[in-house]
């Protein structure tokens, strides 16, 4: 903290807190489609990713379920053969054998 006295004879205090940046790279098209997404809830991609690590933070790792694919569905992604079901339980249940 930084402590003075101004000219009417007052103390005033100021703090001041040490920032860092940070960068990372994206692709101009889905920079331009995050802002677009951030414009319609009135934030920008700094106040966004803040937001993000606050929450990562709080919660000690990703705020949201991160996960890969598993080999049976990466393959039913890359073919052409479909696989139909019943109901969504039945799908679920195919993708998690």
């Amino acid at each position: 903290p930084l402590v003075f006295m101004v000219p009417n004879g007052t103390i005033k205090l100021e703090v001041i807190f040490m920032t860092s940046q940070v960068h990372f790279r994206m692709s101009e098209k889905e920079k331009k489609d995050f802002e677009i997404v951030l414009s319609r809830v009135g934030l920008t991609p700094g106040e966004a990713f803040r937001i993000f690590a606050k929450k990562s933070i709080e919660a000690g790792g990703i705020p949201f379920e991160v996960s890969q694919p598993n080999t049976r569905l990466k393959k039913a992604i890359r073919s052409q053969d479909y696989v139909e079901f019943n109901d969504p339980e039945e799908g679920l249940d195919w993708l998690n054998e």
